[in-house]
């Protein structure tokens, strides 16, 4: 892949612990990081959950592997620009390209 086809930009979100005034802990999301990638919309399905119909997106992400080597499995991304939400579930490595392969998925 050359670097040219990195042409999306999305802002990696984690979950943090920040105090509030009252000596206890809310849990908010912050931007961790910020990367170039290749995004690409996989696939998708309906299906019901508790009698509501649930639209999900799955989404596939290469990058560099220096700029997602701190990324876990769990944190979120959006698309700079966009509101809409992705949650990672699986991260694959490959060591001969030195790109990484990432998996999402966006809840409607």
């Amino acid at each position: 892949m050359d670097a040219g086809k990195l042409n999306t930009r999305i802002e990696v979100n984690r979950y943090t612990k920040v105090s509030d005034d009252f000596g206890g802990y809310n849990s908010t999301t912050a931007i961790f990081k910020s990367i170039w990638c290749y995004l690409k919309q996989v696939g998708g399905d309906v299906s019901a959950e508790n009698g509501m119909s649930q639209r999900r997106i799955t989404a596939e992400i290469i990058a560099r592997k220096n700029a997602v080597d701190d990324v876990i499995i769990g944190d979120t991304f959006n698309v700079e620009g966009q509101a809409d939400q992705y949650k990672i579930n699986d991260i694959y490595q490959s060591d001969l390209d030195f790109y990484v392969t990432i998996k999402a998925t966006k809840v409607l």
